[in-house]
C-alpha cells in the first residue's frame, strides 16, 4: 500500500500548473500543506505529482519552509514535524550546536541552508 509523503513543487511564478494546484486544492483532489507561489508548494501524495504544468516535483530535503504569508513547516523524511527542536535532532549534532551556539535555531538552520 502506498502512502503519502511530501512532494515539493517549483515553478515560475506565472506557471500555469499553480492555477491547475489551487483549483485541485480548493475542490480536496490534492492535501496543500503549504503554498508560496512565488516559487514552491508542498504537497502530500502517493506518487509524483506531475500533472501540472511548469511545476517541477522533487523530493523536499529536510528543513525548515516558510511561506509568503509567514507560515512555517518543518519537513523530516518526507513528513511535517512538531516543531524546530525535532527537526535540529533529525538534522544532527551539528545542526544541534549551532543552533546552541546562536541561540537561535532558525539562525542556525539558515546558516546551514536548511531554510526556505
Amino acid at each position: 500500500m502506498s502512502e503519502n509523503v511530501l512532494w515539493l513543487l517549483k515553478g515560475q511564478r506565472d506557471a500555469p500548473g499553480w492555477h491547475q494546484l489551487e483549483r485541485d486544492s480548493k475542490a480536496d483532489r490534492v492535501e496543500l500543506v503549504i503554498f508560496d507561489r512565488a516559487a514552491w508548494a508542498l504537497i502530500y501524495a502517493t506518487e509524483s505529482p506531475d500533472q501540472y504544468p511548469g511545476l517541477a516535483p522533487t523530493e523536499p530535503p529536510d528543513g525548515l519552509y516558510v511561506s509568503e504569508q509567514g507560515q512555517p513547516i518543518c519537513v523530516v523524511d518526507r513528513k511535517e514535524v512538531p516543531g524546530l527542536n525535532h527537526l535540529l535532532r533529525a538534522l544532527g549534532e551539528e545542526a544541534m550546536a549551532l543552533a546552541e551556539k546562536t541561540g537561535d535555531p532558525v539562525v542556525a538552520l539558515q546558516r546551514l541552508g536548511r531554510a526556505f
